[in-house]
């Protein structure tokens, strides 16, 4: 598990920016890039006081680099967090 979940994610990051790249770029765009990496949107926004916690830059390069680097740590926080449940699993008798 503590493989297939962080793939998964990944996998699911790749049909997502795929959508995004594909749709118009307005308001709405992004919000499943948002929705995806709620857990970094929601630090962001908080530590940004209620902006989007977006690189400025053009549209595209900015959006990838808050989305890549972001889809990374939230699959090495999975790993992470399956890696030491697979740990406790291990130790119980």
């Amino acid at each position: 598990m503590k493989l297939v979940v962080p793939a998964v994610y990944v996998a699911g990051a790749i049909v997502i920016w795929l959508d995004f790249l594909r749709s118009n770029p307005d308001g709405l765009a992004n919000i499943w890039i948002a929705i995806y990496t709620f857990p970094i949107a929601m630090l962001g926004t908080f530590l940004l006081q209620g902006e989007f916690p977006y690189v400025p830059g053009r549209y595209y390069e900015s959006h990838a680099l808050y989305f890549w680097p972001s889809v990374a740590f939230l699959t090495l926080a999975l790993f992470l967090v399956f890696h030491a449940l697979q740990k406790i699993v291990r130790r119980a008798p």
